[in-house]
């Protein structure tokens, strides 16, 4: 048996408690700021695209919008399965800032913040690439790529790297009628090996550099 793994989102960001972004910073927002700061630090445990799997994390396409603990697909901590609030840029970005102090119980990680100045840089990306209703003015600005991809990955995502080749991944697979857990280890030919017999994947970069 085995898995594709695709890999998209453990969200790391600064603890500060910083006022809900406006419409006109988002609008004016960095995509490419964002883009980088969501690859590197977010892509371990989501997936943003429309009909992605649920990882360690739960699928974030239409996010915005959407009631907290709505997919009945992931096993959400108690706080957020019974929640009654709607995830908007507001919420969003105050669970950014400390998932457990707003979700008591919750198992989202932080294990490396992301710098105060790319937040709201990080929430116009997010916006924009689920689908969210008012989603930021802002083109995709794939032109003004400024990473040179002739690099190696290590050197073009460093600390997603470091973080990936170095670390074993715990990852739960849920649906409607089964659940699986198994520890990932992510190699530098692109394979991905588990502590399970049988259970293997892989991993590879996107034309628009997405980890999958």
């Amino acid at each position: 048996m085995g898995f594709g793994l695709k890999i998209f989102f453990l969200c790391s960001f600064s603890t500060a408690v910083l006022a809900s972004p406006t419409t006109d910073q988002l609008d004016n927002a960095d995509y490419l700021n964002g883009k980088n700061a969501f690859q590197q630090r977010c892509s371990a445990c989501h997936t943003l695209a429309a009909d992605s799997a649920n990882i360690v994390g739960p699928n974030l396409w239409q996010i915005f919008g959407s009631n907290v603990g709505d997919d009945p697909s992931y096993n959400y901590s108690s706080s957020m399965g019974s929640s009654d609030l709607i995830w908007d840029k507001q919420l969003i970005y105050t669970f950014l800032q400390g998932p457990q102090k707003l979700f008591p119980g919750s198992t989202m990680m932080i294990p490396e913040p992301v710098p105060e100045e790319f937040l709201i840089d990080m929430i116009a990306f997010m916006m924009i690439e689920t689908g969210a209703p008012n989603k930021p003015n802002i083109e995709r600005a794939f032109i003004a790529e400024t990473i040179d991809k002739g690099l190696p990955i290590s050197e073009r995502f460093p600390s997603f790297w470091n973080h990936l080749m170095t670390n074993t991944t715990h990852y739960r697979l849920v649906d409607s009628d089964n659940q699986i857990e198994f520890d990932a280890y992510f190699n530098t030919n692109g394979s991905v090996s588990t502590n399970l017999k049988g259970v293997s994947g892989f991993w590879h970069i996107t034309e628009r550099d997405m980890f999958c």
